[in-house]
């Protein structure tokens, strides 16, 4: 019985074999696997992946960083090196931009970092024997120890020290939520603005809030509002809010070649905690030349309100011999004269004029003063890449 059973089943497999085969034509060659799709077939019906972006890289030289009216650069690399303020300054950085791709249009996220090219390493602009850098002038206690022939100091402890003014490095943060309706387009987030090693004041925490206007897109309106909530440099600014009104067009001469006329109107209300004052703080117009990926910028900067910055905070007043006291006359201390054997021989020569003592206090403020710099000249060199 075991046997027929093995026998049965040879049997129908055979017939089932020779069934199959007779339902294939003759002369049909069959590839193995025909009935599968193969991997190219695969890969063109699958949805085509965009090859988008994930970053935009650009980086510029430019000769001064103008932060809502503020020279940042430019004012301190003058004080450091003992020079007039200028028009044109000359205080080389560069900047390199980062924008991510978020994956997500309604998310924005940029970091920008502030890197100065002259002027890093800090020196000794006052030319005074201190015992620690910016301490009090003890020139006069060597000048006796010479005069008499006795030491009466510690040489490796009073001596001349560089102060501490180079420029810092520093990094802006932006992160923004993102939308759109009839009204225009939307941004809203966190604007943070931090230096390393510079005592300057850029530096700021602000809650964003910019308006892309639904008309005039020819002029592409824009309406951007900082409201600062963090209190840096023992309170500055803390509640002051900075608000610009924007306007640009780009004109494409070529496929590669455009210009990009832009404007922008900057107020300031409240300039610091102490004065409280508020006005214009900034317009700035600039033309920019794009060819390819590379660019050239042209700003101009005119700070209208000059008594927003007209002030000690703004313009220190060391190393001058009488302070400057009004803030409403579009004069400041002039950096090149505080310091030196030079200035301080002018001083004394009208400090000993035969006069009222009122008209050499002026006579010191004319010699010590220049003009407010209303207008600053600005160039931007640099190019622009996507990865």
């Amino acid at each position: 019985m075991k046997h027929k059973t093995i026998l049965f089943l040879l049997f129908s497999v055979t017939l089932y074999a020779e069934t199959i085969a007779q339902e294939t034509p003759k002369g049909k060659n069959q590839k193995k696997g025909a009935n599968l799709p193969s991997v190219k077939a695969e890969v063109e019906a699958s949805p085509t992946v965009p090859n988008e972006n994930v970053v935009t890289i650009t980086q510029y030289a430019a000769n001064e960083n103008n932060f809502r009216g503020i020279s940042v650069y430019g004012d301190r690399f003058a004080r450091r090196n003992n020079t007039e303020y200028k028009s044109i300054p000359d205080a080389w950085f560069l900047t390199t931009e980062l924008a991510f791709n978020t994956g997500d249009k309604k998310f924005s996220s940029n970091m920008l970092f502030f890197n100065p090219i002259v002027g890093r390493t800090n020196r000794d602009n006052d030319y005074y024997y201190q015992d620690k850098p910016g301490g009090d002038n003890q020139t006069q206690t060597v000048a006796h120890s010479l005069s008499t022939g006795s030491l009466g100091y510690d040489p490796n402890h009073i001596k001349k020290r560089a102060e501490k003014n180079a420029l810092g490095d520093s990094a802006l943060g932006e992160f923004y939520f993102n939308w759109e309706n009839r009204a225009g387009s939307f941004s809203t987030g966190l604007y943070v603005l931090i230096n390393v090693g510079d005592n300057s004041r850029f530096a700021t925490s602000d809650y964003a809030f910019i308006w892309r206007t639904a008309f005039l897109k020819y002029i592409n309106p824009t309406i951007s509002t900082f409201y600062k909530f963090t209190s840096e440099f023992s309170g500055y600014g803390t509640g002051s809010v900075y608000s610009n009104l924007s306007f640009s067009h780009k004109f494409l001469v070529t496929e590669n070649f455009q210009i990009t006329p832009a404007t922008h109107i900057g107020y300031q209300y409240v300039n610091d905690y102490a004065l409280q004052r508020r006005g214009i703080s900034d317009i700035n117009t600039s033309l920019k030349l794009s060819y390819l990926g590379f660019f050239v910028k042209g700003i101009h900067i005119y700070r209208p309100d000059t008594y927003l910055w007209d002030n000690a905070i703004f313009n220190p007043q060391t190393g001058v011999i009488i302070s400057d006291n009004n803030q409403n006359d579009q004069r400041i201390t002039d950096p090149s004269k505080r310091y030196g054997l030079e200035n301080q021989i002018t001083i004394d020569a009208i400090k000993n004029l035969p006069i009222d003592g009122d008209l050499r206090q002026k006579l010191v403020y004319r010699y010590q003063q220049q003009d407010f710099v209303k207008n600053t000249f600005v160039i931007q060199i640099g190019y622009t890449m996507k990865f």
